[in-house]
């Protein structure tokens, strides 16, 4: 005999279908996680494809060499020079008479690596006139490689290293704190349904919220 009456029996099965919020938004969570990392690889392979692309190597020059771009004022067209740079170089831009060609130090340093060559943004070219123009470059020991390329902006280039880190820390995270709330409420709701299941009624007399 039980002199408190007999033990409780087992916890009443409760349906998973009964609980709420629904299992749907563990999938919710899933895609935003899915989504923002797919977000990081796709800003990364742009990134990355975007700086090596800038550099013409196919076009490259020997030091006292010249090369024929076309430059239009918008442009930030730029001069690499193969790595290591450890000589003086010298480039200058010729054109058409109306024009004014400007061979500029560029504000930061940007190196972009093809195969087994490493090139290092030397100059920026700059101008008022879109017209084709003839670059000559040298350098007092006559052993660099130049070559034509674009002037990528390392803000940008930044910007997009940072988009390819964030994003998808951000998503994973988010996508982390919603499993979590969505796991804990689904928990405090059976708890409520299981009391009401042995009492007719929940915890605090009415369903969690």
């Amino acid at each position: 005999m039980y002199p408190y009456g007999p033990p409780p029996g087992p916890p009443p099965r409760i349906d998973p279908r009964q609980l709420r919020p629904r299992r749907r938004w563990f999938i919710v969570a899933g895609v935003i996680a899915t989504l923002c990392v797919g977000i990081g690889i796709v800003s990364f392979v742009i990134t990355l494809t975007s700086a090596v692309d800038s550099v013409d190597d196919g076009r490259a020059f020997a030091s006292g060499e010249s090369v024929t771009v076309r430059i239009a004022p918008d442009d930030d067209a730029a001069i690499y020079v193969r790595s290591p740079f450890v000589a003086r170089a010298h480039c200058k831009v010729s054109g058409p008479p109306d024009s004014v060609p400007r061979v500029m130090t560029p504000g930061g340093a940007f190196n972009v690596t093809k195969g087994d060559a490493r090139w290092e943004r030397a100059f920026v070219l700059k101008t008022d006139t879109d017209a084709e123009y003839r670059v000559m470059c040298d350098d007092p020991r006559g052993v660099l490689t130049f070559a034509p390329g674009d002037s990528t902006d390392v803000s940008s280039f930044i910007g997009g290293i940072a988009v390819t880190v964030l994003v998808p820390l951000g998503g994973i995270l988010a996508a982390a704190a919603l499993a979590i709330i969505v796991g804990v409420r689904r928990g405090r709701h059976r708890r409520w349904l299981e009391a009401q299941a042995y009492y007719g009624y929940g915890p605090g007399g009415g369903p969690p919220g």
